[in-house]
């Protein structure tokens, strides 16, 4: 029941009410903590059973067959560390012992084995069908003559050449001319799941479902605050390293309903990795109106605009991103510009369902120096 109701008094024909609602008990309350970030998508213990992968557009089956054995070219899945457990090794280490190797070196798949992170799934390259994967084109260009010989390059499937994930490369030759692929670092968002599990004491092969692409980049932004206490951010792209928008964590903890109905007119259809974000979770069928419910993260986002630098002056949405390169607080996350870009209509999407108070008629409150309120489902 509400305990109390208003309606907006700025306007005699205003539609706005405002309700204010009594909170649950805690013991009645089954919500997570709100000093506990919700785990990445996909952890090892969901993977049980994994067959196969395939690409994530057209299908392409990824991993070499099993020729004949049971349990397929994958038998065992597990965790990995947080990402950032290279920064914990000095505290681990309280011996007089050369542990450089640890310090500078990546943690690898062994045959046979598929190690589960936050975004990703990495598997020896053994496992891997070299004739489905190939190094993009615009990574390429690169002077292998220069720094370490081992370099991760971004892969793409042979198929339909979607990116699919980043390939642990060796240079046999001082050009680079002579390449061996030692681990391949799949990203969940881009690829199909493909599990082998016990139905009725029968084996039966199932696709995992596909999960958005926006909890991925929640799941990188707690990584990242939860080990570093950052909120602030900088999102690029992953091949050619172009600022695509600045994102500002608020909360994490909020819940979202809305009858705005999903997107017609400019609906993402040019990258079917995004049906999955444009999904109704929950029909509530008591009016004949659609009602969403969705976990979400609070944010304020800006895009880069060029148009923003006029000559002869400087507006604050530029300013503002002058400031966030060149303040070492603020994280960098890299995903596939097209796949930003999608988030990016779907935070304006979410922006356009805030009421008038909130996005229009009172923007200072909420709005930054530019920065726009926005909502990330998780």
């Amino acid at each position: 029941m509400p305990t109390k109701t208003t309606v907006d008094p700025s306007s005699t024909q205003s539609s706005l009410i405002t309700l204010k609602l009594a909170a649950l008990p805690q013991s009645q309350s089954t919500s997570l903590s709100t000093t506990e970030f919700p785990s990445a998508p996909l952890p090892a213990v969901e993977l049980q059973g994994l067959k196969n992968l395939g690409c994530g557009r057209c299908g392409n089956i990824l991993l070499k067959c099993d020729g004949g054995q049971t349990g397929g070219p994958i038998q065992r899945v597990v965790d990995l560390p947080s990402e950032h457990w290279q920064e914990l090794v000095d505290c681990w280490m309280c011996h007089e012992e050369d542990f450089t190797e640890l310090r500078e070196g990546d943690l690898g798949a062994r045959l046979g084995q598929a190690l589960v992170g936050g975004t990703y799934v990495l598997i020896h390259a053994t496992n891997v069908d070299i004739e489905a994967v190939e190094i993009e084109e615009d990574a390429r260009t690169i002077d292998w003559t220069k720094g370490i010989k081992r370099r991760w390059r971004p892969l793409a499937c042979s198929r339909c050449l979607y990116p699919i994930g980043d390939g642990w490369y060796q240079s046999r030759r001082e050009d680079g001319t002579d390449l061996e692929l030692i681990q391949v670092k799949f990203h969940k968002y881009a690829v199909r799941f493909q599990s082998d599990q016990s139905i009725n004491d029968e084996r039966t092969q199932l696709e995992v479902p596909k999960q958005r692409f926006a909890s991925y980049v929640a799941a990188e932004i707690f990584e990242s605050a939860r080990h570093h206490a950052t909120y602030r951010f900088i999102l690029q792209d992953r091949l050619t390293g172009q600022d695509i928008m600045l994102i500002w964590m608020l909360n994490w903890d909020s819940t979202v309903f809305s009858n705005q109905a999903p997107m017609q007119d400019n609906q993402i259809v040019w990258d079917t990795s995004l049906l999955s974000d444009l999904q109704v979770d929950i029909d509530i069928n008591s009016t004949s109106d659609r009602v969403r419910s969705n976990k979400v993260m609070k944010v304020l986002y800006l895009s880069e605009d060029e148009s923003q630098r006029q000559e002869g002056s400087v507006s604050k949405e530029a300013a503002l991103w002058d400031r966030w390169r060149g303040d070492p607080g603020v994280e960098r996350l890299q995903f596939h510009k097209h796949l930003l870009l999608g988030l990016l209509i779907m935070l304006e999407q979410s922006t356009s369902c805030l009421p008038p108070i909130l996005s229009g008629a009172a923007p200072a409150v909420l709005a930054m120096d530019g920065m726009r309120m926005g909502s990330i489902v998780i």
